[in-house]
C-alpha cells in the first residue's frame, strides 16, 4: 500500500520529471584529459599494473597525474564491465554515485530535525553543478558522496556520541582521502570547530586523525618506491604550482561565493538568511549551521588563496549541506518557502540547459555566446 501511494504522489512524479530530464542530457560529449587519463590508469590497474602510482617519475610521466591516490581508478576497474573504458559509458557509473549521495543524505539526516526530506531530495536530484558532473567520468560527484557523507556522520558523532556514526564516517573519510587528497581538509575544518567549541577532550582529537592513517601508510609506501609525491603536492599550492591551465580558464580564479549564487539562484539568500538567524538563535540545527559556516569560510578561503586554482567542480562536496538548509528554511516562513520552489525551478532549468548544451556541443561552455547556448539547446 505504501508503495502504491509513494507511486501516485506528487513527489514520485516530480522525481520521474527530473531524472527523465537527467536521461535526456546523457551523455556529456565534451571531456577533458583528466577523464581518459583515469580510464587509461584504471585499465592498467585491471591487470595488476599499478605503475602508474609506484615507482620512480620523470616529469614527462606525471605531466597528467595531478594526483597520486589510485582508489578512483580501481573504481573504474571494478565497474569495467559496464562502460569498457569508454569515457562516455563510464559517466553511467558517476551517476550512480549521485544517486547514492541522495540517498546516503535521505537516511542520514536526523529525524527528529524539522526538514522535509522530499524537499532536500528534489533540490539535490537538480542540482546544477551535480547534474553536469554526473555524466562525467571526473572525481567530484564520488567525492560528494564519501566526503560530504563523511564530514556528516563525524560532526553527528561528535554532537551526539553514537558510535556508529564515526564507524560511518571513518570508512567514508578514508575512502575519501584515498580518491582526492583534499579530502584532508576536514581536518583543519574540525579543528577550527574544536578551538570555538573549546574541546579539550583527547579522545575527540584522536578520533579526528584517525581516518588519515590509511591514506598516510599509501603515501609513505609511494614515496619509498621513488614515486614524486613531493612533486605533486606542491604543484596543488598557488604560491609553488607550475600548472598553467586555470590561467586559460576564465573563471578559475573567482571566489567560491561567486559559484554558489550562481549554482542557487535564489536559493542563496535562504542560506544567508538561515547562517544569520543560526547566530542569534539556539537549536541543534542552528548548532549545525554554525558548524558549517565555519566549514564553508575554509573552504573558500583555500580554495580562493591557497590552492593553484578554483573551478565549480571543486566544490560538489558543498552541494548537499546546502541544498539541505534551503530545504531546511522551508519550513520556516511562508517567503522562505517561496523562495525553496524557485531555486527548484531555477535548478532544474539551469542543470538541464548546461548539461545539455555538453550532450550536444564539445565546445567549452565560456566560449559561447548565451545566444549560441539556447540555440544548440532548442537544436537549431
Amino acid at each position: 500500500m505504501k508503495i502504491k501511494k509513494f507511486i501516485q504522489s506528487k513527489f514520485f512524479l516530480a522525481i520521474v520529471i527530473i531524472l527523465a530530464l537527467h536521461i535526456l542530457t546523457y551523455p556529456s560529449i565534451h571531456h577533458i584529459v583528466d577523464e581518459y587519463t583515469y580510464l587509461g590508469s584504471s585499465s592498467k590497474i585491471c591487470e595488476l599494473n599499478f605503475s602508474d602510482f609506484f615507482g620512480e617519475k620523470t616529469l614527462e610521466e606525471i605531466e597528467y597525474y595531478t594526483h597520486n591516490t589510485p582508489l578512483y581508478s580501481v573504481i573504474f576497474c571494478l565497474t569495467s564491465p559496464i562502460h569498457n573504458f569508454n569515457v562516455e559509458r563510464a559517466g553511467l557509473v558517476i551517476f550512480a554515485f549521485l544517486i547514492a549521495t541522495v540517498i546516503g543524505w535521505y537516511y542520514s539526516i536526523p529525524k527528529d530535525w524539522k526538514i522535509d526530506k522530499k524537499k532536500f531530495v528534489l533540490l539535490l536530484l537538480s542540482n546544477s553543478l551535480l547534474w553536469v558532473y554526473c555524466w562525467r567520468a571526473l572525481k567530484d560527484v564520488p567525492l560528494a558522496f564519501f566526503l560530504s557523507l563523511g564530514v556528516f556522520h563525524l560532526y553527528l558523532h561528535f554532537e551526539r556520541k553514537k558510535i556508529k556514526n564515526y564507524y560511518i564516517a571513518f570508512i567514508l573519510l578514508s575512502i575519501a582521502l584515498l580518491l582526492k587528497e583534499s579530502s584532508i581538509l576536514y581536518i583543519p575544518i574540525f579543528f577550527t570547530y574544536f578551538l570555538i567549541k573549546k574541546v579539550h577532550n583527547l579522545k575527540k582529537w584522536a578520533l579526528l586523525i584517525l581516518p588519515i592513517i590509511p591514506y598516510l601508510v599509501f603515501t609513505l609506501l609511494q614515496y619509498m618506491s621513488g614515486f614524486p609525491v613531493y612533486w605533486l603536492f606542491t604543484s596543488s599550492f598557488r604560491a609553488t604550482s607550475e600548472l598553467i591551465y586555470p590561467e586559460l580558464i576564465p573563471y578559475a580564479r573567482l571566489p567560491t561565493v561567486i559559484f554558489m549564487i550562481g549554482i542557487f539562484g535564489p536559493g542563496f539568500i535562504s542560506i544567508v538568511l538561515r547562517w544569520k538567524d543560526s547566530l542569534f538563535r539556539k537549536s541543534e540545527f542552528n548548532d549545525f549551521l554554525k558548524f558549517f559556516l565555519i566549514f564553508y569560510i575554509i573552504w573558500e578561503l583555500v580554495f580562493d588563496f591557497v590552492l593553484f586554482g578554483n573551478m565549480p567542480r571543486y566544490h560538489t562536496i558543498l552541494m548537499p549541506f546546502l541544498s539541505l538548509i534551503i530545504a531546511e528554511s522551508a519550513e520556516k516562513t511562508k517567503n522562505l518557502k517561496i523562495l525553496f520552489y524557485l531555486t527548484l525551478v531555477y535548478s532544474i532549468i539551469s542543470g538541464f540547459a548546461i548539461s545539455y548544451y555538453f550532450h550536444v556541443e564539445s565546445l567549452e561552455i565560456w566560449r559561447t555566446s548565451l545566444r549560441e547556448i539556447i540555440e544548440k539547446i532548442l537544436g537549431r
